[in-house]
C-alpha cells in the first residue's frame, strides 16, 4: 500500500489518505447499490408472482399487497441510505492538524436519495476535544480494520483510520490523545495501545 507524505504548511501538518482507503469506500458505496438492486428484484419478482397468483387481475387485495410490499421495501432502502450515509461522512479522506485545531474533510456521499445537511468540513478545537481509540464503526465491511481514532466535541464526530494515512499521523494523534485525556486515565492498562 502507498501512503501518501505528510505535508507540511505554514505550520499545518496535512495528511491525505491512501487510494487503498478511497477503493474501500467506492466497495461500501458499491455494495449499496447492489443491495438496492436486490431489492428492486425482489419486489419484481414477488409482484409478477402475485399478479400470477391473482389470476392476471387486478384485485384490491392485490393492490394492497403491493402498496405493504411497496412500504416495506422503502422502509428497507432509507435504512441502508441513512446506514451508509452516516458512516461515510465520518471517514476522515483528509485531516490538517495546527497546534490548536484539527480540521477533517470527509469522504463525500453522492448516491440518491441522500441529503447533504452534512458539512464538507469539520473542525476540532483540540481543548475542546474527546479523541480515543475505536473499533470499526461499520458492520459493512471489515477492510476499514480495527484500528481507528475517534474525534467527538459537542456537535460532531469523525473517524480517522489511521493505518491508510502517513505514519506520523498516529503519532501526532497519540500526542494529542495524551495531551487531552485525564491523567487519571493514562495509567497502564487504562489506555488500549496497538
Amino acid at each position: 500500500m502507498e501512503l501518501k507524505p505528510v505535508l507540511h504548511h505554514n505550520g499545518c501538518l496535512n495528511f491525505e489518505a491512501s487510494s487503498m482507503l478511497h477503493n474501500i469506500i467506492a466497495k461500501i458505496k458499491g455494495q449499496f447499490v447492489h443491495k438496492i438492486l436486490l431489492l428492486l428484484c425482489v419486489f419484481t419478482l414477488y409482484s409478477m408472482k402475485l399478479f400470477h397468483l391473482s389470476g392476471n387481475v387486478v384485485t384490491l387485495g392485490f393492490v394492497l399487497a403491493e402498496i405493504i410490499f411497496l412500504f416495506l421495501a422503502s422502509w428497507v432502502f432509507y435504512y441502508n441510505v441513512k446506514m451508509v450515509q452516516s458512516i461515510i461522512l465520518t471517514i476522515a479522506n483528509q485531516v490538517s492538524i495546527t497546534d490548536d485545531k484539527i480540521a477533517i474533510t470527509p469522504f463525500t456521499y453522492n448516491l440518491p436519495f441522500s441529503n447533504k445537511t452534512h458539512p464538507d468540513r469539520l473542525e476540532f478545537k483540540i481543548n475542546e476535544l474527546k479523541i480515543r481509540k475505536t473499533d470499526n464503526p461499520s458492520m459493512f465491511t471489515k477492510a476499514l480494520g480495527n484500528r481507528m481514532f475517534l474525534l467527538k466535541d459537542k456537535e460532531k464526530e469523525a473517524y480517522i483510520v489511521s493505518d491508510y494515512f502517513d505514519p506520523a499521523l498516529k503519532v501526532k494523534l497519540m500526542d494529542i490523545l495524551v495531551q487531552v485525556t485525564p491523567p487519571e486515565l493514562l495509567l497502564p492498562g487504562r489506555l488500549r495501545h496497538y
